[in-house]
């Protein structure tokens, strides 16, 4: 082409100098080289389905996805049935800790090992752990059908990013509660604000679960510092909450457990679907309402991907499907939990994890979860009494 282009210049230049001696000289055409032509799409097919279609096509070469998770084995094993039912293509899955997750792909990394393609984990796993250390990518120019790109497909009319650079997408929408109550031990309305937790007569009777390290407790104090009150007005909630002597447990399950069984009248940061589960058993227990709000978490239900995935095109396929309707109902039936999707089930979701009509709701946000490590750090200061005993 460069070749043939030139030819023409050379032939333009003789030309206008045998002219050139007979009058004026005129300013020669310009000369242009001619776009590339395209590929021509498939008859009647937008591009998306083109570019669908051969994504699809290269992943079922590679054969598989690898999915790092801190959800059940069981959440796992439904996701891998229906994805490989779909579309001939394994999911493969780890379960684990966030903080195993982290610590096992920096390992694997050190060896030179890219093993894993994508993780459904908690938000703060994604962005406070793995993000700093480079483990995830840019989710974003991955998505590719309509269904999931549409801004109307999402309850928070957009697709649900939790950071700025765009990383972690939130395919559960819970409503994050952080009080239940013993119903026997306990009248409704007795308990309308946070602050109601400092009256007297509950000294002694409320299970927490541990501030101090990366949890539900954590995770209460730093909404309320940097969503509710500001940091001061916490951090004096917090020392009269210690004057409260609360039982401080760091089992997921054992705060909710003691105010099922009466040990304790009120519960602070239970794990959220254990106090469901205990109330589904019949367990006295419920959540209660609060004047200043609650939250909408992602619940353990972030997604991000790798960088460096071994499955690049097989990622791509499972991340649109599952942010799509049919993984998408998969995923929440699996979970139990609200789904981020308009059109997500809510068959055998509890009504308490979705917000009441006019109910103050705040998003989770990055800088939110980031503060979460500042927190822990005002928290080992303000209970270091009680964990001394």
């Amino acid at each position: 082409m460069l070749r043939f282009v030139a030819q023409i210049i050379a032939v333009m230049v003789l030309i206008g100098l045998i002219f050139g001696a007979c009058g004026p000289t005129a300013a020669p055409a310009p000369v242009t080289t001619p776009p590339e032509p395209k590929a021509p799409a498939a008859a009647g097919k937008a591009a998306w389905e083109v570019e669908w279609g051969q994504v699809l096509a290269a992943a079922r070469k590679e054969g598989k996805v690898v999915l790092y998770t801190t959800r059940s084995g069981d959440t796992g094993r439904q996701l891998a049935e229906a994805f490989e039912k779909k579309f001939g293509i394994q999911l493969e899955f780890l379960v684990g800790r966030g903080e195993e997750i982290t610590q096992r792909m920096l390992t694997e990394r050190a060896a030179g090992l890219y093993l894993a393609d994508v993780t459904i984990s908690g938000t703060s796993s994604l962005l406070i752990s793995m993000k700093p250390q480079g483990l995830i990518d840019k989710i974003e120019p991955l998505l590719l059908l309509p269904e999931v790109t549409d801004p109307q497909a999402w309850v928070t009319n957009g697709v649900p990013f939790a950071d700025k650079d765009r990383t972690t997408i939130g395919i559960v929408a819970s409503t994050n509660r952080y009080v239940a109550r013993n119903t026997e031990l306990t009248r409704e309305g007795e308990v309308t604000s946070y602050k109601d937790v400092l009256d007297p007569r509950w000294k002694g009777k409320i299970a927490s679960d541990d501030p101090t390290v990366t949890g539900t407790g954590n995770a209460f104090f730093t909404f309320l510092a940097t969503q509710v009150w500001g940091l001061e007005q916490t951090k004096e909630f917090m020392r009269q909450f210690v004057k409260q002597e609360p039982a401080l447990t760091r089992d997921k399950r054992l705060s909710a457990e003691w105010v099922a069984r009466g040990k304790y009248a009120l519960g602070v940061a239970p794990t959220h679907q254990t106090v469901i589960d205990f109330a589904r058993a019949g367990a006295p227990i419920a959540w209660v309402k609060v004047s200043e709000g609650t939250k909408a978490a992602t619940s353990g239900g972030a997604l991000g991907i790798m960088a460096k995935r071994p499955h690049p095109n097989a990622t791509r396929v499972f991340v649109n499907w599952v942010l799509g309707s049919e993984g998408h109902a998969v995923f929440v039936k699996a979970q139990g939990m609200p789904g981020a999707r308009r059109d997500a089930p809510r068959e055998g979701v509890s009504p308490e994890q979705f917000p009441d009509p006019g109910e103050k709701v705040y998003p989770e946000t990055e800088d939110s979860i980031l503060f979460g490590e500042e927190m822990m750090k005002v928290s080992r200061e303000i209970f270091a009494p009680l964990m001394k005993q």
